[in-house]
């Protein structure tokens, strides 16, 4: 009976130490895009952002992003056109950062 515990046990922490280091060691990176707010102010237009490393304190006034956080491979105004593809105002405002508290 101690024996099928211990074994048990011993699966137990082995279960939890391979979970441990394989997502201890996984970095998930990613990069931002800065919104340019012009005349017509539309945040589902890739053309509006230009690629950052950091946020910027200005926001436009409205519902619009300052700084949207994207995957690190959406380097290019290409990728990032294709991951904005498809995506509301409200669906890119979830993904944004760096807004003033009137937003």
């Amino acid at each position: 009976m101690l024996k099928k515990l211990n074994l048990g046990l011993v699966a137990l922490v082995l279960g939890f130490g391979l979970t441990f280091t394989t997502s201890a060691f996984t970095t998930k990176f990613t990069t931002q895009w800065a919104y340019q707010p012009d005349g017509d102010n539309d945040p589902t237009d890739f053309e509006k952002y230009v690629h950052t490393s950091t946020p910027s304190d200005l926001c436009a006034p409205g519902g619009f992003p300052c700084v949207i956080t994207v995957p690190s491979e959406v380097t290019t105004p290409e990728a990032l056109e294709e991951f904005l593809e498809g995506k509301s105002t409200g669906e890119i405002l979830a993904i944004s950062t760096g807004r003033s508290p009137e937003q």
